[in-house]
């Protein structure tokens, strides 16, 4: 009984051993494996890391093969660009080469059609030009130099002829300025068809004269310019033309020596005369013949018209137009007309 029991004893002891050993090997079991998964859930994050970098990589490759794809059909474009722009700055020279012929053709043909090369512009000038050797020729009458007027003729002048009551000494160098004018647009300017020079003008202004009541209006224009055009070339026409100035100043200098004391004059109004007669030819040469505007009294003041005379009112009626208005056939205002406004 006594042998039983420590038999027993030997193998729990035994038992308990191996419980312990087992229990020791199950632990470090447990340990190992704790530390492989920790370091399989490391290499998994750092696989996924390498996944997501390698992703990033290619994202990049291909977002540089896409910009190098872009960067090669804007360097192609750029390309194309500048040769279109080669073959337009050439193609613009073309023009500008066929323009430069165009406008010297164009400007011979004007030669052959005009009497002289002036446009509106040169008109314009030389209109205040002729307005203002008018005004000098009046200042012999002006100032310290106003005992050489006549006043008595000049008065009776400003009454009778224009039957103005005023005879105040700037009404009557205002006076003075239209007389000139008056004398000038009825020798030169509303005188003789095309030019004072061209002794055929009678015979001529009734063909033309034909021509427009018939309707034949751009023809009429071409034959304008071409008796123009060989009035100016002639140097027969220029010689009776000069003829006709000495002429029409000795007229107008009879008329003015009335109205002067002491006149000496005659050059000036010789040079005078002469420039009208050249302007009134360029006038009349322009494709839109330019004319004379009497502006009627009464009118109102109109300043894309008209500019007012010394001491005038800025505005208002007319009551005297010093200055009539040049404007061409198409309403175009080359030389503004100067009137008074009372």
């Amino acid at each position: 009984m006594q042998g039983m029991q420590q038999g027993s004893y030997g193998n729990d002891s035994s038992l308990i051993s191996q419980s312990l050993q087992y229990s020791n090997n199950n632990s470090g079991e447990l340990t190992l494996s704790s530390d492989v998964r920790k370091l399989q859930d490391e290499v998994m994050s750092w696989k996924k890391s390498q996944e997501t970098s390698q992703a990033k990589v290619n994202q990049l490759r291909q977002t540089l093969t896409q910009k190098s794809q872009e960067n090669r059909e804007l360097h192609s474009s750029l390309t194309q660009v500048t040769q279109d722009r080669l073959r337009l700055q050439e193609l613009v020279h073309k023009r500008e080469k066929e323009m430069d012929d165009l406008r010297s053709k164009y400007l011979n043909d004007v030669r052959q059609i005009r009497a002289t090369d002036d446009d509106h512009s040169t008109i314009e000038q030389r209109v205040r030009m002729l307005q203002a050797a008018i005004l000098q020729l009046t200042k012999s009458s002006s100032g310290d130099r106003a005992v050489n007027l006549n006043q008595e003729e000049a008065q009776l002048l400003v009454k009778k002829r224009y039957k103005f009551g005023n005879t105040q000494p700037y009404i009557l160098n205002m006076f003075l300025e239209k007389y000139i004018m008056d004398s000038l647009l009825d020798e030169v300017f509303n005188g003789p068809s095309f030019y004072v020079g061209f002794e055929l003008a009678k015979e001529y202004g009734a063909i033309h004269k034909w021509m427009v009541e018939n309707q034949f209006q751009d023809q009429a224009v071409r034959f304008r310019q071409q008796l123009c055009f060989l009035s100016a070339k002639s140097p027969v026409t220029q010689q009776f033309a000069a003829q006709e100035a000495a002429r029409i100043a000795k007229t107008f200098e009879v008329k003015l020596e009335r109205l002067y004391n002491n006149w000496t004059g005659h050059q000036k109004v010789l040079d005078l005369v002469t420039k009208a007669i050249e302007l009134s030819l360029t006038m009349r040469s322009q494709n839109a013949e330019i004319v004379a505007q009497v502006i009627p009294s009464e009118t109102d003041f109109d300043p894309e018209k008209m500019v007012p005379a010394h001491k005038s009112k800025e505005g208002g009626k007319v009551k005297v137009c010093v200055m009539p208005c040049f404007v061409d056939t198409n309403g175009v205002v080359v030389g503004k007309a100067k009137v008074f406004c009372g």
